[in-house]
């Protein structure tokens, strides 16, 4: 079984910002924690996973689909500070020095670019799939255990694998409806509405018993105005027909698209990393430490 890992860059490189401090290099002046947080994550990744083949999909400055279609979406997130801006260009530069091949595209998140690869790849019987990501809307995309997801718990070495057994467990659902979920509950991180007056337990209640937003209004129509749909109280029912159209809308935007425009194939020949590319980068950011680890690969 070959072992093919996705790197939601974009997500990796915040979550690093975050949860390290804000280290400038000796030698060049520029903003490095959330790079040396990003190396230090790679390492651990190719060191764990002994990937066969790697993959990095980073998010493109330019609006995607989502902004076109729905202008307050990730609105109240604060404008990213200047360091990170400089970090996620200079973060290229890292990805490249592993000799990990890059892939964006116009108009798409980089989890849009995850969820095609996946999909184009899921025909691929001697393959799994590990999507490493610190951002939890890429757990839509697990499948039993041949597409897994590595993510981060707390800081940037606490990590977890979630496969199909572990979603079930923190949610009470599968992953294929977690859109339905965020359809519901919303997702204030990324301004998604969902429906007003629903929080995540009813969300959850409601996913638990109905499936899907489909199945859910489904049986709604047959509900007269002042009836209970079974489980729901006559007030969620209200809100549910109040609010359909922003049920469905938020259910699009949080769905992982699988159609971005691009044709992977698998990396001609299996990964190593470039630890001489490698070397000379750290030592120009100051990583000494890092550059050290490099004798064990």
């Amino acid at each position: 079984m070959k072992t093919l890992v996705l790197l939601d860059a974009h997500a990796l490189i915040h979550r690093a910002y975050h949860a390290l401090p804000k280290f400038v290099s000796k030698n060049t002046g520029e903003p490095t924690g959330a790079l040396y947080g990003l190396s230090t994550m790679l390492l651990k990744v190719i060191r764990e996973l002994k990937p066969d083949y790697i993959v990095a999909a980073f998010d493109r400055p330019e609006p995607t689909f989502r902004h076109e279609s729905y202008e307050a979406y990730k609105a109240k997130r604060p404008e990213a500070d200047e360091d990170l801006v400089k970090q996620l260009i200079r973060a290229h530069d890292i990805v490249g020095a592993f000799g990990i091949p890059i892939l964006d595209a116009a108009g798409f998140e980089a989890d849009d670019v995850l969820g095609t690869i996946v999909e184009q790849t899921k025909k691929l019987k001697d393959t799994k799939t590990i999507i490493v990501s610190g951002d939890m809307d890429v757990l839509q995309l697990v499948e039993d255990d041949k597409v897994v997801v590595f993510t981060l718990r707390k800081g940037i070495e606490d990590t977890i694998i979630y496969d199909e057994k572990k979603v079930e467990e923190r949610y009470g659902f599968g992953p294929k409806a977690i859109p339905d979920f965020k359809g519901l509950k919303g997702d204030p991180s990324d301004n998604i509405v969902g429906v007003k007056g629903i929080g995540e337990k009813t969300a959850t209640d409601i996913i638990k018993n109905f499936g899907t937003l489909e199945n859910l209004y489904n049986k709604l129509e047959n509900i007269p105005p002042s009836g209970e749909a079974g489980i729901l109280k006559e007030r969620i029912v209200r809100l549910l027909k109040d609010h359909k159209k922003d049920a469905f809308f938020s259910k699009i935007l949080a769905t992982i698209r699988r159609d971005v425009p691009i044709d992977f194939q698998l990396p001609a020949s299996n990964f190593q990393i470039n630890k001489d590319k490698l070397a000379s980068l750290f030592g120009e950011l100051g990583f000494t430490s890092l550059a050290a680890r490099l004798d064990v690969f």
